[in-house]
Order: C-alpha cells, then structure tokens, then sequence
C-alpha cells in the first residue's frame, strides 16, 4: 500500500520562532525537531538560566471531500488534520563562560487528525481518526562561542533527541499510525548547526543560523534528514538597554528543506520539499530577567513533493525568564 504520512526583538537569549510544521502529514513536532529558526551567537553568562515558556499553534489549509478523494486516490492513503497546538519549555544554563546547555520538552495537541485511505475495491475513501495527543521527545542540546570581538559573534551548536515522546500511536481502524504524524518519533536524533551575530547599530541586530538534522530510525520508518536557515533583523525602539518596558520589533526570513521519508529502505514520494517563511515579530522586555515575544511565520513559498496539506498560517508566542 502508498503510504502518505510522512510530514511538522532583539534576539539574544530567548531563541525565537520555532519552525512550523507545513507539510501535510509533518504536522508532529517530531518532525519539527527541537531546531528554532534563527539561533542566535550569544550565550548565557556562567551561572545563569533562561526559561521559556512556549506556545506554537498551526492552522492548515482545509481540503473538500473532493479534494481528499482526490489525493487519496493518487497517494493511495493521506494524513489530514485541522490544526495544532504545541506547548513546550525550555530550560539553558550558562556553564562556562561561551558555553552553555539546554534541555526542551512539550506537549503536542491535534485537533482533527485523521487519515484518509482510498479503497481500490470499491472506490470510496474511508477516514479513520486518531488521537496522537502526548509528550514530545527530549532535546538536550549545547552551544559553544568561539569567537566575540568587533564583527560580531559565531557559536556552533548541536543536541541530540531522545526519543520519550508518544509514538505508538493506532487509529480507530486499529492500524499504526507512523511516527510523522505522533507527538514523539520514537528515534534518536542528532543535530548541528552553526549561528552568528551582531550589532549593526546600537539598536539594530542581525543574527544569522543555519542546522543540519540527522534522522533516526524506528520499526522500519525513518523521517527525511532537514536542513533550516534562518536571517532576522531586530529593531530596539529605546536607545537606553538599562530602560524598562522595553519595545522592540522584528523580521526573520527562513527557509526549511526536508529530504524523503523512508519506510523499509522505500523512499516515499509524497513527503519532503521546502518551504520559506516570512515572520514579523514583537517583544516586549519587561525588566532586564522577563520578557515576552510574539510572532506569526508566513508561509510565502511551500514547494512539496508529491500529495500533501499545506500549512495557512501560525502565530507563536514565548515567556522568557532568566535568573
């Protein structure tokens, strides 16, 4: 059988803008990894730790009755879901000076999933719900400072994904639903990246990152690998930083490319491609240990492979605290 289910300020210390899950059934965090989409260079001072409280939602595009007979029937079997809600903290420690450590853990909310499968025999589509609602799996993730002078500063970082998420997942056809579309994905995951940034006026910050995610395999299926790239300016409205509320406004360009899934060594042609986003944010410090960002990526550009749902829109929102 074709399976299609294989798809999800000023910039300092909170790591803003976690990527939304676009792809029709990459609407698991698992497949949004524990990657945000612009990193920033900085790192937290020895001693010090930030908290972020976090809250992702994802509409995706609606389809007709039409529309899901039709891909069905091309795709043989296809993930849908109206929207999602993902929950997650964050907590960073500065251990040394340039370096520092994080662990995050969420909690993933589907509303509407389903998934749609056509019956050769008699040419109809029959839908079987489920509920993929649990814990997401655990990144514990390090980032290192290298250098810090007048250009700016250049960090490299990396993690890994332990897979205590909720994955073993059956519809109400008693079939296992796959990994892409569950809270957690069952495997091990690696990632590397490499971030930078600096000040281009005293108000005026552009951070830069780019990562590389390695997938892991799990009874015989295993995601596409996915690269992210992201740019931001952020723009500070008070020119004194010692100043509170402090207001501040910001634009990220992002592009994020995810390779086939694989399912027994097959690769499948309904998941992976590419998708770039354009957000506009705002944050507001409310002392120098509290501040709150929110943001809403546009999808501008989904280039998918194969039969898939399209993200509508997101909005995202984040609590930072640090002490």
């Amino acid at each position: 059988m074709n399976v299609l289910k294989k798809k999800l300020s000023f910039i300092a210390l909170p790591l803003f803008l976690l990527l939304a899950n676009s792809l029709r059934a990459d609407h698991g965090p698992g497949t949004s990894g524990g990657g945000f989409s612009t990193q920033s260079g900085e790192t937290l001072k020895p001693g010090k730790f930030a908290l972020e409280i976090r809250e992702d939602y994802t509409e995706f595009k609606g389809l007709s009755q039409g529309e899901i007979d039709s891909k069905a029937s091309r795709a043989g079997n296809i993930d849908l879901i109206d929207r999602s809600f993902l929950h997650s903290v964050s907590l960073s420690y500065g251990i040394l000076d340039n370096l520092q450590a994080s662990l995050s853990l969420g909690y993933y909310d589907a509303v509407g999933a389903s998934e749609a499968e056509f019956n050769d025999a008699t040419g109809e589509t029959e839908i079987a719900t489920f509920n993929p609602d649990g814990l997401t799996d655990l990144w514990l993730t390090g980032k290192y400072r290298f250098y810090r002078g007048p250009i700016g500063s250049f960090a490299v970082f990396g993690g890994v994904k332990f897979p205590v998420g909720k994955s073993d997942v059956r519809n109400t056809a008693d079939e296992a639903v796959e990994p892409s579309a569950t809270a957690g994905s069952g495997a091990f995951d690696g990632m590397l990246g490499l971030a930078y940034s600096r000040f281009l006026t005293s108000r005026l910050t552009w951070d830069f990152s780019a990562q590389y995610t390695i997938r892991g395999e799990h009874h015989d299926f295993r995601l596409g690998d996915r690269i992210d790239a992201g740019t931001a300016l952020a723009w500070r409205f008070v020119e004194d930083v010692n100043k509170f509320p402090q207001f501040s406004v910001f634009g990220e360009a992002s592009v994020r490319h995810l390779f086939k899934s694989e399912e027994e060594d097959q690769s499948d042609p309904n998941t992976g491609g590419t998708v770039l986003f354009l957000t506009p944010g705002f944050r507001v410090g409310f002392c120098q240990n509290a501040s709150f960002t929110v943001s809403a990526p546009i999808p501008v550009l989904q280039d998918l492979n194969g039969e898939q749902v399209q993200t509508d829109f997101k909005i995202n929102a984040a609590l930072t605290l640090t002490f």
